[in-house]
């Protein structure tokens, strides 16, 4: 019967569910500063399997290309003995820091722009924070202040994932 009352006064999804608030984009962000390869570190998600994407993707290098204030995100993937190409549009938006993805945002939340950056990944069924680096490994401070953050937006510290970076070359056609 509650649960019923619930739903229909709208309250369900804040009053079981925890809602997680826009973390505040990192003021001034220049995505020109972030030209470049990037290697992935860590990422932390809501649910505890990745997304099939995720899997595929996350523990490639990305190469930054910015044009007109958007940032084309570029890896390669290995996918059933191929290298393949992924390519990821972020779309800036009138709030720096903040970008626009296919079904969801991105807010850069903090950066040193030659040493790592933390994101957030927004879309309406997921949810994951990930550390990048300039190069394959960060030190503990990054890490640590990677993995509070995580703890501070209440994502299951058993959801933390580090990876090691792989990287293709995909063969010319």
């Amino acid at each position: 019967m509650i649960a019923v009352l619930l739903l229909v006064f709208g309250l369900t999804p804040a009053y079981i569910f925890h809602v997680s608030a826009d973390l505040p984009a990192y003021p001034n962000f220049d995505p020109q500063k972030t030209v470049g390869k990037w290697h992935p570190i860590g990422m932390a998600t809501k649910s505890p399997e990745l997304t099939e994407y995720e899997q595929r993707i996350s523990p490639m290098d990305h190469t930054v290309v910015v044009s007109d204030g958007d940032m084309k995100l570029t890896a390669y993937y290995m996918s059933d003995g191929v290298c393949k190409e992924s390519i990821l549009t972020l779309k800036h938006t009138e709030q720096p820091g903040i970008f626009e993805v296919p079904d969801g945002e991105v807010h850069i939340i903090d950066v040193d722009y030659e040493k790592y950056v933390i994101f957030q990944l927004k879309k309406p069924a997921h949810e994951a924070l990930l550390l990048s680096a300039r190069g394959s490994e960060v030190g503990d401070d990054i890490k640590e202040k990677f993995k509070k953050l995580v703890l501070e937006e209440k994502y299951p510290e058993a959801h933390i994932k580090y990876f090691n970076v792989e990287q293709c070359t995909p063969k010319a056609a």
